[in-house]
């Protein structure tokens, strides 16, 4: 492979690319020289070489990809949907007359055109890695798979998992939780070589859909295959009603009871989670991830985000994969009633979690423009109208930064999107599929 090297670049990363060094956001102009997946220098006055690719790129941005640690890929071709005749009165009801009915109208082709969609859609907002969680009753065995391929084809990376449930009986349960060891066996079997591509975690629904026995199967597997649980947890107060109305305990204590609260796993939500909830998340190293605009779109409540743990970060569940955005929206809504609660060092604080969760399951130091770090980074346009620094980066997170603003996506060493790429699936096949599962949940065009 020939290389690629970067003139000039003002390159903004989050990290050293040590795997246990502390964030230290920074603001420099220099060339990076990457070849195959990896930055191989990072220095100035750097000499091209037979046969690499140079870039010149003075006064333009280079930052590491962008990280979603929660999202739905199997929701891409909800978008527009039209709503359900019934009013939505409560969080059930959202989920019993839209996201349960989509996820049983997905089969094989439709996961797989709803990765691809939902991929395409992430790597023009500039995101490179996604943690997945997948539902479709429908269509469990091989989804992973599915899932899989369309992340391959638009060339991002992802830590994927199947959403464990009992809301369809014994049997569908059972195939939820072969989906997973499926899955996570056919990744510990692949040869090993450079920046793995997809990782994965044992996935569950809400544990309010969860009973005793499928816990502990979830436990079974966590521990044979070495990986942490990926579950919503505490998305609003339905979870732990359900789970009192059923004589069962807080859904953070099941899942303790249960060998569940375990290092390594991701929980989603948070937003029904008391102090001690959070001091129990604190000491076994769990992830909580903020997805604001969703708790927002749902009417959940807002969730105590100045109380979050340390292994914190923000996810988009079901909306698209613009990161930019997500934290912005978290960001304003903190500020809507006065100054609080995530301000400044909370944003910094949950974006930069993104990248020390992808550290942990990948094993490689992302947030890192190094030299031995992936090549995974965003090339912006040659247009910055404010300075970008060392001391102002947040601000342009916060403030400025946009899809339209990206030019090049690299992601292992390769451009997988430049601004005006024609779209990997034709658009009329992506509205005729999402019009064919719109009709089976008793839509009428």
């Amino acid at each position: 492979m020939s290389g690629m090297l970067l003139k000039n670049a003002t390159v903004l990363d989050y990290f050293p690319v040590a795997m246990d060094a502390e964030a230290a956001p920074r603001v420099e102009v220099v060339d990076l020289r990457i070849e195959g997946e990896r930055i191989v220098e990072r220095g100035t006055d750097l000499e091209a070489r037979d046969g690499e690719e140079v870039l010149e790129l003075s006064g333009v941005t280079v930052m590491p990809g962008n990280i979603n640690a929660h999202g739905h890929l199997y929701s891409s071709l909800a978008a527009g949907m039209p709503a359900p005749k019934a009013p939505l009165k409560s969080f059930t009801d959202i989920l019993t007359e839209i996201w349960w009915p989509l996820d049983r109208s997905l089969d094989a082709e439709a996961n797989y055109l709803s990765s691809l969609a939902g991929s395409w859609d992430a790597v023009r907002c500039g995101t490179t890695l996604i943690f997945d969680h997948h539902a479709s009753l429908a269509a469990v065995g091989g989804s992973l798979d599915r899932i899989e391929q369309g992340i391959s084809e638009v060339g991002l990376r992802g830590c994927l998992c199947y959403e464990t449930t009992d809301r369809g009986g014994k049997g569908q349960r059972d195939i939820t939780l072969q989906e997973n060891e499926r899955y996570l066996q056919k990744l510990h079997d692949a040869p090993k070589s450079g920046v793995p591509q997809f990782k994965g975690l044992v996935g569950a629904h809400a544990s309010f859909t969860l009973e005793e026995r499928t816990l502990e199967l979830l436990e079974g597997i966590c521990s044979r295959m070495g990986v942490g649980l990926h579950i919503h947890l505490a998305e609003g107060t339905t979870d732990r009603e359900v789970s009192h109305d059923r004589g069962w305990k807080d859904p953070l204590d099941r899942l303790a009871e249960y060998g569940l609260v375990r290092p390594g796993s991701v929980f989603a939500h948070g937003v029904d989670l008391s102090p001690i909830d959070m001091q129990t998340l604190e000491e076994k190293g769990v992830w909580l991830i903020h997805c604001g605009r969703s708790n927002m779109n749902n009417g959940v409540g807002r969730a105590p985000i100045d109380r979050f743990p340390l292994n914190c970060g923000v996810g988009s569940d079901g909306l698209d994969n613009n990161m930019w955005g997500e934290l912005r929206m978290s960001y304003f809504r903190g500020n809507e009633g006065g100054r609080g609660p995530m301000g400044n060092p909370g944003a910094a604080r949950f974006w930069l979690g993104n990248y020390r969760l992808a550290r942990e399951i990948f094993g490689e130091p992302f947030g890192s423009l190094d030299s031995g770090a992936p090549a995974d980074f965003i090339i912006l346009e040659n247009f910055q109208k404010t300075p970008l620094t060392s001391d102002t980066w947040l601000g342009h997170l916060l403030f400025d930064f946009h899809p339209w603003d990206i030019h090049t996506v690299v992601v292992g060493g390769r451009k997988v999107y430049r601004n005006g790429d024609t779209p990997p699936v034709e658009a009329t096949v992506l509205q005729e599929t999402a019009a064919r599962m719109w009709k089976s949940m008793g839509w009428q065009k």
